[in-house]
């Protein structure tokens, strides 16, 4: 091996031509790293996101959060067999049920049937939750009683079940006792014929005058 290295030194033209092969291989394996290599790192940099999935979200949740933040607050007053009576705020979307969640539920004697959860509550309104057998007391009557619009009656007629349970101290049971009657007796003739279904008294009916009304085909 010395005597071959010797050899290519002592001689200039063996030596330039090692020269030249050596700057060859250098250049073909400079050039075959760089293309393995190389692209490689390029494109490990371009994979990298500008923005993180987690900022996305982030930003996402905030202007969601700021959208909410801009609803008109109101305040409703709970009241009955609930676990956490007392007043709740709530926006205009929020039915009956979602102020009955944040009151931390109903309690074992609440009678579900006198509720109308899917109902919205007004601004300053009582919302009071009977329990079993128990009729609404009447300040609640009272207070639906103003909140009732004055061109807003309900058809005895042609209401559903949900649209008589709007009416003060028409829960459930008693909404389907009325369309039970005009199932079997036809249309109401008069608002008085309310007085022929079991558990419609003279003071019922009276209260009801205010926010019925009957159409006669």
């Amino acid at each position: 091996m010395k005597k071959i290295v010797q050899e290519i030194f002592d001689s200039p033209k063996r030596f330039i031509l090692f020269f030249i092969c050596s700057v060859s291989v250098s250049m073909i394996v400079g050039v075959v790293l760089y293309r393995q290599i190389g692209p490689t790192k390029i494109n490990e940099a371009s994979n990298v996101p500008l923005l993180t999935a987690t900022s996305s979200d982030s930003y996402q949740k905030t202007a969601t959060t700021g959208t909410t933040t801009n609803d008109p607050i109101m305040y409703v007053d709970v009241k009955g067999n609930v676990h956490r009576p007392g007043i709740y705020a709530f926006t205009d979307e929020e039915r009956v049920f979602d102020i009955i969640e944040k009151a931390g539920g109903l309690t074992a004697h609440a009678d579900e049937k006198q509720i109308n959860f899917a109902a919205k509550v007004s601004d300053q309104q009582v919302l009071y939750i009977p329990q079993v057998g128990e009729e609404m007391p009447q300040f609640v009557e009272e207070v639906k009683e103003k909140e009732q619009p004055e061109e807003k009656k309900v058809n005895l007629n042609t209401a559903s079940l949900a649209e008589l349970q709007e009416l003060p101290g028409i829960g459930a049971m008693k909404a389907q006792e009325i369309i039970n009657y005009r199932e079997t007796n036809g249309s109401f003739q008069t608002i008085e014929s309310l007085k022929e279904i079991s558990g419609f008294g003279e003071k019922t009916v009276e209260k009801l005058k205010n926010f019925v009304t009957i159409t006669i085909e």
